[in-house]
């Protein structure tokens, strides 16, 4: 199953249509203009270069929905004055532009979804856009037709701008996959649109490209960027790990997701054999809409550091902020712009496997002491942050069996899905792993009880930046054995 599913994916990106269109060199589309194959829709990342199908065969559909008609869309079309006018759009109000990408249609389940969670939170006026018939396969057709929907998208704007004194800084158009491209060609041809959110933005034919074919922070005064699936597409990974905005967002290190290792027999049990197969295929890209969505509404405000890589991230070298607001990832990510001319800034976060995605990050620094005694020892550590409005639950800090030095301190990063308040204690508890070729570290027969002395504990809130130090005592952490650190029980 596992190999059929892979082939039919790598198939329906590559596998051209009957007709070479790829030999056409140039096609015009009346206002929308002419759509050339050369460079740099040409190079090496694009060795097929297609034009677009036309607008009269692509047929995108525009929907649209407010507060007044929350179930029953309005018909828009790219000029039609009437229609607009005679719809529920109000220019008072932001606009959102919902945009899905490869494979998909205006009917998809988390469109939807997305609609009803932004018109909870305030009366926008909501645009679903469908291009369904120019998103099937080949895939490079698929990104051929994109430079159309875009170019349909921008009219449609522009049209709602002469029509009802809508200005540009008020919509935020918002795309997945290839629609995250469709969002940066409809920018580039509107002057001031407010904001774009490129929801992993696809990576074949697009990542490496001159900024003419990609989104780029170029298409609008503020674009934000969530990776979730960065890994190559020889690996089935299907987004970009290229920064293209002006904040860029990495959850879990923006390759793979965490609850995106279910096999297609599990994923078909769960969800239904059509839903079950889209998502053990393509579960970390289609991540991305599913955080923003929460974001929308969520009381977790989905924090994320600014730093140079994940791994600096999870050494908690980015905690706290250092003076600088953390980024929100998603529907709130305009809260944290850069300063003038700053782009590509790179934010990390962690989300859980499954909803709700959001969890509040705390640092947590061990030190540990060198008094006589005191030996390296090899295993597992264990941490249990409690505070005045809950505790986290015991919470393994170390991914693989590590050595604990003398003398050393480690800091680790972990998460819990509720904010716990103020720190009070700290439950630590280890577990001895000896080194099968390491003699000095076997306990044969329980002879030796190895002991950590775990001198001081400091925790820092992500949310908050509070910082809190816990004071261990001398006598050592037995394996296998609890210690619990108070605030202000002992002097470090």
């Amino acid at each position: 199953m596992l190999k059929v599913v892979l082939l039919l994916t790598l198939w329906a990106l590559v596998q051209p249509k009957s007709v070479p269109r790829h030999k056409r060199m140039t096609v015009c589309y009346d206002a929308l203009g002419c759509f050339s194959t050369k460079y740099p829709f040409f190079s090496l990342q694009r060795p097929l270069s297609f034009v677009p199908e036309s607008p009269s065969f692509i047929n995108p559909d525009f929907t649209l929905f407010t507060q007044q008609n929350v179930n029953n869309g309005d018909v828009l079309h790219t000029t039609d004055v009437t229609a607009l006018k005679s719809s529920h759009f109000n220019a008072h109000r932001p606009t959102k532009v919902i945009v899905h990408g490869y494979l998909e249609n205006g009917k998809a389940s988390w469109l939807t979804h997305m609609k009803n969670e932004f018109l909870k939170t305030n009366d926008f006026n909501v645009i679903i856009v469908g291009w369904g018939k120019g998103s099937l396969p080949p895939y490079t057709q698929a990104t051929a037709n994109t430079r159309v929907v875009g170019a349909m998208i921008a009219q449609l704007i522009k049209t709602i701008q002469k029509t009802t004194g809508a200005q540009p800084e008020t919509f935020h158009i918002i795309g997945h996959s290839l629609g995250a491209h469709i969002a940066g060609y409809a920018g580039e041809r509107i002057q001031h649109v407010g904001r774009i959110s490129g929801l992993d933005p696809a990576e074949p034919y697009y990542q490496n490209t001159d900024i003419r074919v990609r989104l780029d922070p170029s298409d609008a005064l503020f674009v934000d960027v969530i990776h979730t699936d960065g890994q190559s597409i020889l690996k089935l990974g299907y987004g970009m790990k290229q920064t293209c905005g002006h904040v860029d967002y990495f959850p879990n290190g923006g390759m793979t997701q965490p609850g995106c290792d279910k096999g297609p027999i599990t994923s078909i049990k769960l969800e239904g054999l059509y839903d079950g197969v889209k998502n053990f295929v393509a579960c970390s890209h289609l991540r991305s809409h599913y955080l923003f969505i929460e974001s929308i509404n969520s009381r977790c405000s989905f924090d994320a550091y600014q730093c140079n890589s994940y791994d600096d991230f999870e050494f908690g070298k980015c905690m706290p902020c250092n003076g600088k607001a953390c980024g929100h990832m998603g529907f709130h990510a305009d809260k944290v712009k850069p300063a003038r001319g700053l782009k590509h800034v790179k934010y990390f976060l962690k989300t859980s496997g499954d909803g709700p995605f959001c969890r509040y990050h705390y640092k947590v620094q061990l030190s540990f002491g060198s008094q006589f005694g005191a030996r390296a020892e090899r295993g597992d550590m264990f941490v249990n942050l409690i505070g005045k409005t809950g505790q986290t639950g015991e919470l393994t800090l170390n991914k693989d069996h590590m050595y604990v030095q003398p003398g050393m301190s480690y800091n680790f990063v972990v998460t819990s899905v509720k904010d716990i308040g103020d720190i009070t204690n700290v439950e630590f508890r280890w577990h001895h792993n000896s080194a099968l070729l390491n003699p000095l570290s076997w306990n044969l027969l329980n002879f030796r009880h190895p002991r950590l002395y775990l001198n001081k504990v400091n925790v820092v809130n992500g949310h908050t930046s509070n910082q809190y130090t816990l004071c261990g005592h001398s006598g050592g952490v037995e394996n296998g054995h609890k210690d619990r650190l108070s605030i202000g029980a002992h002097t470090c």
